[in-house]
């Protein structure tokens, strides 16, 4: 039985996800893989359906050292989901996160969270909440814009600010 490759690259500036045209951040050069940013986008739209406001939390973590699986980066996902439900006192907190293919020998990963717009309106504290818990396996890198708050207001532009 021959295992089929399911990552195929997308290098174009728009991808049709579920019948809509969505502006992602690819180029000729760099391609996304289709099925990331579909999942993402999916987890994205359940939290929209879910709550009227959305704050989205957008990070990168980086491991020390290489390593073969994914396990530190689900245990340490999978902790701090609980530990934004406890905080924030919010039942459902949507996350993805994705391992960076690329020549280094260190891997990092991409990683956002979803939670009620209602609990959380600012990444500060959340921010050095995951600083802290991740320092015994690497750093988190600061990225240019940490976070995004999706209302009425501004839910479709915020949106597709989000998914690019």
């Amino acid at each position: 039985m021959t295992k089929r490759n399911r990552k195929k690259e997308h290098y174009g500036s728009f991808l049709n996800i579920n019948g809509e045209e969505l502006k992602i951040n690819s180029t000729e050069k760099l391609g996304v893989y289709p099925l990331i940013i579909e999942k993402f986008v999916v987890e994205l739209d359940k939290m929209i359906a879910r709550y009227k406001r959305v704050f989205v939390l957008r990070f990168d973590l980086h491991l020390r050292q290489y390593c073969d699986d994914n396990k530190q980066i689900t245990t340490f996902i999978k902790a701090q989901v609980q530990r934004i439900k406890r905080k924030y006192k919010t039942k459902y907190v949507g996350y993805v996160w994705v391992r960076e293919v690329e020549r280094s020998k260190i891997q990092h990963y991409h990683c956002a969270f979803f939670i009620d717009g209602d609990k959380i309106r600012n990444s500060f504290a959340l921010n050095q909440q995951i600083k802290a818990k991740w320092y015994k396996n690497g750093h988190r890198s600061v990225v240019p814009k940490p976070y995004y708050f999706l209302d009425k207001h501004n839910m479709k532009e915020a949106r597709e600010e989000v998914i690019y």
